[in-house]
C-alpha cells in the first residue's frame, strides 16, 4: 500500500519515517514535513487554530496536497486533511492521525466516501491522566502556593480552603467525560478510595457501574461533586461544558479541573467563580490564548493553579504515536 506521512514540530517525519520502514504492509512510502521549524508557542497557535475552526483552519501547500491525493494511506500528526484532498484521493482506504482528536480530518468527507479514520486517543493519555492526578493534589491541599511562599520567606499556614482541608478519599469526584483520559483518570483516582461520579452522554451506563463509579446527568454531578475534572471532547462552536450556570450549580466548597480543552471551561464565568468564591478552587492547565497574556486576570487570584499546557508533555506522548497508530491499523488489515 501507498503511504504518504507528514511529520511536524511535535512529531518530525523522521519517527514516521522509522516506524514505516518497520512495516512490510506499505510497500511504498514518502515523508514530508509540515511546520516542523516552528518553535513550541508557534506551533501551539497552529494548534489552537485547527481546534477551533477544524480541517479547513490551514492549506497543507501544494506538493502535501497532491501526494495526498494519490495516496492509499495518509499518515499526519496535526497537517490538515480537507475535503478537497479527500474527495480527489481515488485511492484512499485509510487516513491515520497520531492525534488524540479528529478535528484536522473533514469526517464528514471520509465518512462519505467510506475511508477509515484511525486516531490515537491514548497518545497522551496516561501523561494527561498523571498530570490530572498531580494537579487534583496540588489544588486540594496547597502545595504550589506553600512552595511559593516558603520560597518567599513566608511559613504559609492559612489558606482559602484551610477549614475544609480534606483528604481525596472523602471526596465525591466528578469526572465528565469515560473516554481513554477520563478512565485512566479513574483508574488512578481508586486507590484513594473516593465516590466516583461520571457524566458521558456516550458511554454505557454499565461499563461505567463496572468500574466501580455511578453513571449520573451532568446537573446531578455538579451538584453533587467536591471536585470536578473535565475529559471530554468539544467541537468547534459548542457551548463550554462548563459555564455560568454551572459554577452557579457547584458548591461553594468544590474544585474545578481543567486539562482537556480551554473552550471546555467559560474563563470569565470561572474567573468571577473564583473571585467571588463561589467555588473553592481551580487547576488550569490550557487557556484559549497561549501563552497566556500578563495581563490575565485568573493570575492574580490565589485560589487558583495555572499550568502552561504541560498535561500531555513526555517524551512517550509523542515519538511513540506513529507505532500506536500503525499497529491498530495492523490489526485493521489483518
Amino acid at each position: 500500500m501507498k503511504c504518504v506521512a507528514i511529520g511536524d514540530m511535535m512529531i518530525p517525519t523522521r519517527y514516521f519515517k522509522e516506524e514505516l520502514e518497520k512495516n512490510s504492509f506499505i510497500s511504498e512510502f514518502s515523508c514530508r514535513p509540515w511546520k516542523e521549524d516552528l518553535n513550541k508557542d508557534e506551533f501551539r497557535e497552529v494548534i489552537r487554530k485547527i481546534e477551533t475552526e477544524g480541517p479547513g483552519a490551514y492549506d497543507p501547500g501544494a506538493e502535501i496536497t497532491n501526494l495526498m491525493k494519490e495516496a492509499e494511506i495518509i499518515f499526519v500528526h496535526q497537517c490538515p486533511v480537507n475535503k478537497d484532498v479527500i474527495e480527489h484521493a481515488k485511492n484512499l482506504k485509510y487516513i491515520l492521525s497520531c492525534r488524540g482528536g479528529v478535528e484536522n480530518i473533514d469526517m464528514d468527507a471520509a465518512n462519505k466516501k467510506g475511508i477509515k479514520v484511525i486516531n490515537c486517543p491514548a497518545h497522551n493519555a496516561y501523561a494527561v491522566a498523571e498530570y490530572t492526578i498531580g494537579l487534583i493534589l496540588n489544588e486540594l491541599r496547597n502545595i504550589s502556593r506553600a512552595c511559593t511562599a516558603l520560597k518567599k520567606g513566608e511559613w504559609r499556614e492559612k489558606y482559602l480552603n484551610s477549614e475544609t482541608l480534606t483528604e481525596v478519599r472523602s471526596q465525591t469526584i466528578g469526572v465528565i467525560g469515560f473516554g481513554t483520559i477520563g478512565r485512566l483518570v479513574i483508574e488512578r483516582l481508586k486507590g484513594f478510595q473516593p465516590t466516583i461520579l461520571v457524566n458521558d452522554p456516550f458511554a454505557d451506563a454499565d461499563k461505567i457501574r463496572k468500574a466501580g463509579c455511578e453513571p449520573v446527568s451532568k446537573e446531578e454531578l455538579i451538584k453533587r461533586s467536591d471536585l470536578i475534572t473535565i475529559h471530554a471532547r468539544i467541537n468547534a462552536g459548542d457551548p463550554p461544558i462548563i459555564g455560568k450556570e454551572e459554577f452557579h450549580q457547584m458548591k461553594e466548597t468544590a474544585y474545578l479541573i481543567n486539562t482537556s480543552r480551554a473552550v471546555a471551561v467559560d474563563m470569565e464565568a470561572l474567573y468571577e467563580a473564583l473571585s467571588e468564591h463561589k467555588i473553592m478552587g481551580a487547576a488550569i492547565d490550557v487557556f484559549p490564548t497561549e501563552p497566556v497574556k500578563k495581563d490575565e486576570p485568573l493570575l492574580n487570584l490565589d485560589n487558583i493553579t495555572v499550568t502552561n499546557h504541560q498535561g500531555g508533555a513526555t517524551v512517550e506522548s509523542y515519538i511513540k504515536a506513529p507505532e500506536m497508530v500503525l499497529y491498530m491499523l495492523n490489526q485493521i488489515i489483518e
